[in-house]
């Protein structure tokens, strides 16, 4: 059995698959064997057992080691679980977990890595419409913001990214997935464009998949006041327990685009 992906047409990526042991409504767990687990939404391998620390730990740590002290964490669309479990690594945090797809909560518990993270009591999870979460969420009650999944419900109304502004302290920050430079490059700079609108810095920055077409994916930043790479907390990054892929020297490095690729996004980047 095989799970194929495209890509506008141009692009087919086959991953040999072992068996489905999740499906609901679009949401899918697949046994890999090689890959590991894969979780899948609307036919995208959003990350497997085996990337899953490539994409989480370049999400959550990229945030917590660009800002000087964060206490509090919005995930949206986080209900896997995954970044939540990578935050819970910085201690004195609190972080609250909004997911707009029940299937998603329970697919976690088919892949088996995250699900139990939600019995942490630093962690509060409400399933239910995101926008209306970040539009009634208080001003000013959190230091990040991380959007877990790329989709144009958070970019086709300008009001969405005002509220993420609006919700974050006046030295907050929020990154976002941000598609593939790739293969959706207009995506990219949709992306990028709805920062500027809100945010003092903006930068894209890259992590590696083994299972999403084209393997090099992309998060942006957007901040208010603290730079990812001028003002990288190196104690953080490189002292916290627990990680395997990320470090100080990653941080830095992934926000690095060539020449060519920075011509194209310059109007859309603020560093």
């Amino acid at each position: 059995m095989w799970l194929t992906q495209g890509v506008v047409d141009i692009v087919k990526n086959e991953i040999k698959v072992k068996e489905k042991l999740f499906e609901r409504d679009g949401v899918e767990v697949f046994d890999s064997g090689y890959f590991g687990k894969i979780l899948v939404a609307d036919d995208v391998a959003l990350y497997c057992e085996h990337d899953s620390m490539m994409r989480h730990e370049i999400a959550a740590h990229t945030a917590m080691c660009s800002h000087e002290e964060p206490r509090r964490v919005l995930v949206v669309d986080g209900g896997d679980g995954a970044i939540a479990a990578e935050l819970l690594k910085h201690k004195d945090i609190t972080i609250d977990v909004v997911e707009r797809d029940k299937d998603i909560v329970d697919a976690a518990k088919a892949f088996g890595r995250y699900d139990k993270v939600f019995d942490d009591a630093r962690v509060n999870l409400t399933v239910g419409d995101t926008l209306s979460f970040l539009a009634e969420a208080k001003e000013g009650t959190y230091d990040i913001v991380i959007v877990n999944r790329f989709d144009e419900i958070y970019l086709n109304d300008k009001a969405v990214m005002a509220h993420v502004n609006r919700i974050l302290t006046e030295k907050g920050l929020v990154v976002m997935d941000a598609s593939s430079q790739l293969f959706d490059m207009a995506g990219h700079k949709e992306v990028l464009s709805a920062l500027c609108d809100a945010f003092k810095i903006v930068m894209p920055f890259r992590y590696t998949s083994m299972v999403r077409t084209g393997n090099e994916q992309w998060f942006a930043l957007g901040s208010k006041f603290f730079h990812p790479t001028a003002d990288v907390n190196l104690q953080r990054a490189d002292l916290t327990d627990g990680f395997e892929w990320y470090n100080s020297d990653i941080h830095i490095a992934q926000f690095a685009l060539p020449t060519a690729t920075f011509d194209l996004l310059k109007e859309h980047i603020k560093r």
